[in-house]
């Protein structure tokens, strides 16, 4: 980027000018219509954003400019379209609302990606396509998986070995919150010095950096007068209001939709427990059950020991009972033998008498 050397003057409006800048240049409006206006000035931020030196960009074409005496939608997307040396085309666009990991802005920006590529007339070849880079100025990090870097650069390439696919499809991203980490080709591209241009909320700022590059001068100059043009000014302002408004509701979104999943968790934690603590009831139930059937078979188990137990003791009260009659009969046959015995001593008296 080319610095200035010589004394540089300000219009009597920008001289004096001094405090808040009312619209600055991350209101959508103002930076196109700054760069709508003033040539230089594009010339200038597309030079930068595709890291070349200003002098190669030798023509420089708005390819969608707006009639701001009929802009009336403060919703309308306001990127900024660029026809570069009539052989390539960069697309430009501030995304101050912006929620890391929203797949809804990551998208967004791969569909204008391809569709500023998909630029071949009806009847052309494929291989006439005009190269396209798609730039995403961000105020904050897009992804909370990547390290911090103030100007990225993606382009389709092997995963495997890293062989680029192709180099005329490509989308980067100037991060405004890392221009500390701006590298030595970035700053001489002047990428640092437009990062501070965004990111200037004061004329004096602004001036300042005038002071260092003649592109800012213009920059200065073209912003003082949209700030001075009423209508633009306040197109401007209610452009930056419903942004606002809009970063405020996605916020309260993301917010409620924190909530609701804070809440959500903390209803399947409650589930979980309470499946945990079914499951332990469930195994308690199993383990009484268990129990209770363990302590009917003991039950039954006593039963039949009992029940054998009374059968012993019934067929020992047999065996006993037999052994009673078999002693009785026994003393009986006793009984008789001795009778038996006497008559037999009485006869062998008697008959020794008659002898």
């Amino acid at each position: 980027m080319e610095r200035i050397k010589e004394e540089i003057y300000f219009s009597p409006g920008l001289d004096e000018a001094t405090g808040e800048i009312p619209e600055k240049l991350t209101n959508d409006i103002i930076l196109h219509s700054v760069t709508q206006n003033n040539k230089e000035v594009l010339r200038g931020l597309t030079a930068a954003l595709l890291m070349v030196p200003e002098d190669t960009v030798t023509d420089v074409e708005l390819l969608n400019p707006i009639d701001y005496r009929d802009f009336a939608d403060k919703k309308m997307i306001l990127d900024i379209k660029a026809l570069i040396n009539r052989s390539s085309i960069v697309n430009v666009e501030l995304q101050m609302v912006l929620t890391t990991d929203s797949r809804w802005w990551i998208n967004r920006s791969l569909l204008y990606l391809c569709r500023t590529f998909d630029n071949v007339e009806a009847g052309r070849e494929y291989s006439e396509a005009l190269p396209s880079v798609q730039v995403c100025i961000v105020p904050k990090d897009m992804f909370s998986d990547a390290p911090p870097e103030f100007y990225a650069q993606y382009m389709l390439m092997n995963d495997r070995n890293g062989h680029i696919y192709t180099r005329d499809f490509s989308l980067r991203v100037l991060y405004l919150n890392h221009t500390d980490l701006a590298t030595e080709t970035d700053k001489k591209n002047g990428l640092d010095f437009w990062a501070k241009a965004f990111l200037a909320t004061t004329w004096e700022e602004l001036k300042s950096l005038a002071k260092e590059s003649s592109v800012f001068r213009e920059v200065a100059e073209s912003m003082y007068t949209v700030n001075a043009d009423v209508s633009q000014r306040s197109m401007a302002e209610a452009h930056r209001k419903f942004v606002e408004s809009y970063e405020n509701m996605e916020a309260a979104l993301v917010r409620i939709k924190q909530r609701v999943e804070e809440e959500q968790q903390k209803a399947e934690n409650e589930q979980k427990k309470a499946e945990a603590a079914q499951q332990e009831a469930e195994a308690a139930q199993q383990e009484a059950e268990a129990a209770q059937r363990e302590a009917e078979a003991a039950q039954q188990e006593a039963e039949a020991a009992q029940q054998e137990a009374e059968v012993a003791r019934q067929e020992a009260e047999v065996a006993r009972q037999k052994a009673e009659m078999a002693r009785q009969e026994a003393e009986e046959e006793h009984q008789r033998a001795d009778a038996a015995e006497a008559e037999v001593r009485a006869l062998k008296e008697e008959l020794g008498r008659y002898k």
